[in-house]
C-alpha cells in the first residue's frame, strides 16, 4: 500500500512542482526536432514522447481509479494514451492535470484517507495514496527525461 498524502494543501503544493517541471521540460523539448523526440538515446527504452504521453495519460488514469471508488475500474474504460507529438502531450497533461486539481479543491480533505482500489491488481489504496503514486510516478520519469534531454541536446 502506497503512504496516505492527508493534507490537501501539500499535494496541491507538489500539484504545483510537477507542473513547473514540466513547463520546463516540455520547452526544452520543444527545441528539439521530430528526430530527437523520437530517439530513444538507449536501445529498447522509450523517446521523450513515449515517456510524456505516458505520464499524461498515468494523472486520467489515477484520477479515473480515483473517482470509481469503490468499484473497481474496468480496463475497457482507461484513458487512451495521448498521441506521441508535443502539442498533443501538453494538451493532455493540461487537461489531466486540472482534472486532479479540480477534484481535490471540490472535495474535503477527507476524500484523501477514502479507500479505492487501484492498479493492474485492484489493490486496496486510498485517495492519498493513490495521489502519492502520481508524484512519485512522475519523478522516477522524470530523472530519465532529463538524463535523456541532455544527452539529445549535447548532440544538436
Amino acid at each position: 500500500m502506497f503512504p496516505t498524502l492527508e493534507s490537501r494543501a501539500d499535494i496541491l503544493k507538489m500539484l504545483d512542482e510537477l507542473t513547473e517541471h514540466r513547463t520546463a521540460i516540455l520547452a526544452r523539448c520543444s527545441k528539439l526536432s521530430d528526430a530527437q523526440l523520437r530517439d530513444p538515446v538507449y536501445q529498447g527504452t522509450w523517446t521523450l514522447c513515449q515517456n510524456l504521453a505516458h505520464l499524461s495519460w498515468a494523472e486520467a488514469y489515477m484520477l479515473a481509479w480515483i473517482k470509481k471508488r469503490p468499484e473497481k475500474f474496468p480496463e475497457t474504460e482507461w484513458p487512451q494514451e495521448p498521441p506521441h507529438d508535443l502539442a498533443a502531450i501538453r494538451r493532455a497533461f493540461d487537461e489531466a492535470h486540472a482534472a486532479v486539481i479540480a477534484f481535490l479543491k471540490s472535495n474535503p480533505e477527507s476524500v484523501l484517507k477514502e479507500s479505492c482500489l487501484y492498479g493492474r491488481k485492484a489493490m486496496q489504496q486510498t485517495v492519498g495514496g493513490v495521489l502519492f503514486h502520481l508524484v512519485e510516478h512522475e519523478i522516477h520519469h522524470r530523472c530519465f527525461v532529463l538524463h535523456k534531454l541532455a544527452k539529445l541536446e549535447a548532440k544538436a
